[in-house]
């Protein structure tokens, strides 16, 4: 495991390994899915150029289990979701037979979960293509979207009090395969602690880009008005 930035908040995750608890539901069609051929959310990636994610997934890629967003520097917080595909491939050169199990992302269907348990729901379009598994290894791919878009919330009007406010992002992937298969994963938890100057100043250029104001991970905040120290 690796930690960076304050409490832990990056680790980093074996993506070869699907986990038991990751379930996706179907909507009817023909036939049955084995217990075996999943789609779901794996996890959130920080970012590595600008706001998204420009690397590879292997079993090195690290990975968020919350989020930051520094309000004095920034007001939409920006996501990288890792969505696994455990499909299996059925393609067949002999059959002459298309990858009917390939996934062409469609909505990233979110709620958000605020202290004292009010929610607010919205849907965030997406295009992705996520391809089927190759024999125990799902197939993967990343999806960039304003997970707090701008203007959808104000911090002053979030319930709570004190200068963070935790707000659970509860996220749904939904998609249909080229066989036609409508596709929502279960909901995949992910907080974000929301406050004012609540990130350290400093950053590092050389990184190849910022997302100031979120998150710790080649992080510039030295042009926010109230970086804590």
């Amino acid at each position: 495991m690796v930690s960076r930035g304050k409490s832990g908040a990056l680790r980093k995750l074996g993506v070869a390994l699907v986990g038991a608890a990751a379930v996706a539901t179907f909507a009817a069609a023909p036939g049955c899915a084995d217990d075996n051929t999943m789609v779901y959310v794996r996890a959130i990636v920080p970012p590595t150029k600008g706001c998204s994610y420009d690397g590879t997934v292997d079993a090195n890629i690290v990975t968020l289990s919350w989020g930051a967003l520094d309000w004095s520097c920034k007001k939409e917080y920006s996501a990288n979701i890792l969505v696994a595909n455990a499909l299996q491939r059925n393609f067949s050169n002999e059959q002459r037979r298309t990858e009917a199990n390939r996934l062409q992302v469609e909505t990233i269907e979110v709620t958000a979960i605020f202290p004292g348990g009010t929610t607010l729901a919205y849907d965030l379009p997406a295009t992705a293509v996520v391809e089927a598994a190759d024999a125990t290894t799902p197939g993967y791919a990343i999806i960039g979207v304003p997970l707090l878009p701008l203007g959808k919330l104000d911090f002053a009007r979030i319930p709570g009090t004190g200068p963070i406010k935790q707000v659970n992002f509860e996220i749904r992937v939904r998609g249909t395969t080229l066989g036609g298969r409508t596709i929502v994963t279960q909901p995949f938890l992910f907080p974000v602690r929301i406050g004012e100057g609540i990130l350290r100043a400093g950053g590092d250029a050389a990184a190849g880009g910022t997302c100031a104001g979120q998150d710790f991970y080649y992080n510039d905040v030295t042009a926010c008005p109230n970086p804590s120290l």
